[in-house]
């Protein structure tokens, strides 16, 4: 790590200008190990983009040709993106023809790229600090060197820009040294300024040289290039008190100078170093300024005076060396000659996974009761506070987080619970008898709405049954407990007809209800428990009894059949037993005659009209009704020689 370089009022920083220039052409390398990590993402998540390209940098595009670049790295070196979409990106490598690098406190590198054998390098050192009491007098100017060099290809160059040496009231640091080597090798080092002091801010000797020695500080101060990477000390009385720092080494990146003041501290020498002079924050009368870094650092000043200017070195070829240059931070440029771009693009596919879209149930409880929320739309979910089932005491937002089969989390959506608060509801119903095939209506009270076993209010029991009901309040709260209904089923009484069954054509006969207490004669009306009837066909004669101490009634058909009674055979002929009932009926009508012979059944209207016919050796038929009107009918029955007709009663 680079020591902070304002530290102790200092000027210790470093400062490098580079700038190169060629003859040869670079060619840019297609990028390798295109890579998306990672290559399948959630929409809204990030991922980074990567490429190799040795000697170059990458630009990204979302096209396989031209366009504008959506960004650029260095090789090998993570671009980060969050797109929205599945989407291929393609790299692309490129160099600059002239790259410039400008102070970031941290060794910098540059690699030759593919086809370059020849550059230029021009670097600048920095200024030193300025005097800023009585006025605004600027430090000593770095120097500029130039040079061509002979690389090759891969080379991996070390760069050094530092920063302007730390200002003050009194006495400023010196300026850092730019410079650029070949691992620990030196190949050019332009040195810094000086800072300057309290009195003597005019001191000749505060700018940098383009000689490797570094210049001695003002008045009695350090000599210059003492130390090689330390400015020279300035001693009063037996106390080191100012010196110039300690350099930053290239090839092991090295610490930055020491920051000028030093009570009782012997010098240490160092490797070659690029680090400026730091100023003395005074001791008695003492105000020095810090010598300028370089190749070689110029020595601190002596008490009322500046420091030296560092010194410079240049190994290239067609030099062109110039001193007081640098007034602020170092910069570097190295000129390669031609630019360029790689002749085609690498492809990348990054897939982007659409999030899930949720929805949550929200919904009310009673004080103390639970609540579950049941959310779709995703594979599995994530609940805030941990569980689907929540028992909230207050009305409480709830947040729930989806996820699908990839991973993907979608947006948090609400389940809204509203708590209701207690009591509950305490609910009643009626209980009672029914008759046997009777109707019974549940009437609950005590809450708002209710919901029956069953699903209806409306029950018909054929025998002794309990019913529950449950109520539910305004508030939405539930009964603790459920009401019973007890219901008791009555049978109706026992009735039967008492009375001649077979008549011939002509007579009358007297039909007797017996079981119960009142009667209804359906076929005439009649109240009474007795009747006289004269039918000229077989006819059904029904009769509703009536219990008075249950309330409960029951039906009894009496079927009198009818003979022409021609003669005795009459009695014993084919027909004898036929039965037609019910009489009246409503969906169907069964004829039933057990003399397993064959028998022809028609189904007629009073005009005679044929509504159906069936022939059939059956002993009991039945024949459907319900597309007739309600009304009265003829039903027909021949078997051999024997027919008989019975008036039917349709309701």
């Amino acid at each position: 790590m680079i020591k902070n370089l304002q530290n102790f009022k200092t000027g210790l920083t470093f400062a490098v200008l580079f700038a190169a220039c060629v003859t040869t052409k670079a060619q840019c390398p297609t990028p390798t190990s295109v890579t998306a990590t990672p290559s399948i993402i959630c929409s809204g998540a990030t991922t980074s983009l990567n490429a190799t390209a040795v000697g170059a940098s990458i630009n990204w595009y979302t096209v396989p040709s031209g366009g504008s670049p959506i960004g650029s790295s260095a090789s090998g070196a993570d671009f980060s993106i969050t797109p929205v979409n599945t989407t291929t990106y393609y790299a692309e490598s490129f160099v600059s023809g002239i790259n410039t690098f400008t102070y970031t406190g941290s060794l910098q590198n540059f690699t030759i790229p593919v086809g370059v054998t020849q550059i230029t390098i021009t670097a600048v050192g920095a200024a030193g600090g300025s005097l800023t009491a009585y006025g605004l007098y600027p430090g000593g100017m770095g120097a500029s060197m130039q040079g061509v060099f002979a690389v090759t290809p891969g080379n991996v160059l070390n760069v050094v820009v530092g920063a302007r040496g730390n200002s003050d009231p009194s006495s400023s640091g010196g300026g850092g040294a730019s410079g650029v080597g070949l691992g620990a090798t030196p190949m050019i080092i332009a040195g810094g300024g000086a800072g300057v002091d309290f009195q003597q801010y005019n001191y000749a000797g505060r700018h940098a040289v383009i000689t490797t020695a570094g210049i001695v500080g003002g008045g009695s101060g350090g000599a210059g290039g003492t130390g090689g990477a330390d400015g020279g000390n300035y001693t009063y009385n037996v106390n080191n008190i100012s010196k110039g720092g300690r350099g930053w080494n290239f090839n092991n990146n090295g610490s930055l100078g020491e920051n000028g003041y030093s009570i009782n501290t012997t010098s240490t020498t160092g490797t070659w170093g690029l680090g400026g002079g730091g100023g003395s924050v005074g001791y008695g009368f003492c105000n020095c300024g810090g010598g300028g870094g370089g190749y070689s650092g110029g020595g601190s000043g002596s008490a009322n005076y500046s420091g030296g200017g560092g010194g410079s070195y240049n190994s290239g070829t067609n030099q062109n060396n110039v001193a007081m240059v640098g007034t602020g931070f170092g910069t570097v440029t190295i000129n390669i000659g031609t630019a360029c771009t790689s002749v085609s693009r690498t492809a990348v596919v990054l897939s982007v996974t659409p999030l899930p879209t949720i929805s949550v149930n929200s919904g009310s409880i009673c004080s103390g009761n639970s609540f579950t929320m049941s959310p779709s739309g995703a594979s599995t979910y994530t609940y805030e506070g941990g569980n689907a089932v929540v028992s909230p005491t207050t009305n409480t937002n709830y947040t729930v987080v989806g996820t699908n089969s990839l991973g993907c989390n979608s947006l948090p959506v609400t389940s809204s619970i509203t708590v209701n608060a207690l009591p509950l509801p305490t609910i009643s119903v009626n209980s009672g008898t029914s008759c046997a095939g009777a109707n019974f209506t549940l009437v609950p009270s005590g809450a708002n709405t209710y919901t029956f076993q069953g699903g209806s209010a409306v029950v018909n029991p054929t025998a002794n049954a309990s019913y529950t009901v449950v109520g539910t309040n305004s508030a939405g709260c539930v009964s603790a407990t459920f009401a019973t209904a007890n219901i008791t089923v009555t049978a109706g009484p026992s009735v039967s007809v008492a009375g001649n069954q077979t008549i011939c054509v002509g007579e009358t006969t007297t039909l007797t209800a017996n079981g119960a207490n009142s009667y209804l004669w359906f076929n005439t009306g009649s109240s009474s428990s007795t009747i006289a009837v004269s039918p000229t066909v077989t006819t059904g004669y029904t009769v509703q009894g009536t219990s008075s101490v249950t309330g409960c009634s029951s039906t009894f058909v009496s079927n009198v059949t009818v003979n022409l009674c021609t003669g005795l055979s009459n009695l014993t002929n084919e027909l004898k037993g036929l039965q037609v009932y019910p009489n009246p009926a409503i969906n169907s009508v069964i004829v039933e005659l057990n003399n397993g012979k064959e028998k022809n059944i028609m189904l007629t209207d009073l005009s005679g009209r044929v509504i159906s016919e069936k022939t059939t050796t059956d002993n009991k038929v039945s024949v459907d009704l319900n597309k007739l009107s309600n009304g009265l009918y003829l039903i027909k029955v021949q078997s051999g020689n024997a027919v008989e007709t019975i008036k039917l009663i349709k309701e």
